[in-house]
């Protein structure tokens, strides 16, 4: 398998096996957002730009949950069926923060062939 490939296809695993957890677990919030936290701590923590991720984390965070409080609570085009917080599961803020370092490191593999930044 080519370089770039199986980097794309490793650094996409974490959301692609969320996506299963989620599917089973979605009735409990409260444990889909501890199995996140932790994975995602691990992940940033195993990489090499530490920093940068945790910052991309903070901002997708904060931008998920704009989005998604605009679609729940505000205009209302979407809805789930296990809200916690503005209509919202506590754990989805979360993921769209790793879906954006995953973004972030797919960009990187796709234009250098490495997930981080080298300085």
């Amino acid at each position: 398998m080519d370089g770039k490939i199986k980097l794309l296809v490793i650094h996409s695993l974490p959301l692609m096996l969320g996506l299963v957890v989620s599917g089973f677990l979605w009735r409990s919030n409260i444990l889909l957002l501890g199995i996140y936290i932790v994975v995602i701590i691990l992940l940033i923590l195993v990489g090499k730009d530490r920093k940068t991720e945790i910052y991309i984390q903070i901002y997708g965070m904060v931008a998920g949950f704009v989005i998604e409080a605009i679609g729940t609570s505000i205009s209302g085009y979407q809805s789930f069926t296990n809200p916690d917080f503005f209509g919202i599961p506590y754990w989805l803020p979360v993921v769209w923060g790793y879906g954006f370092i995953v973004m972030k490191r797919i960009a990187l593999i796709i234009s250098t062939g490495s997930p981080w930044i080298l300085s």
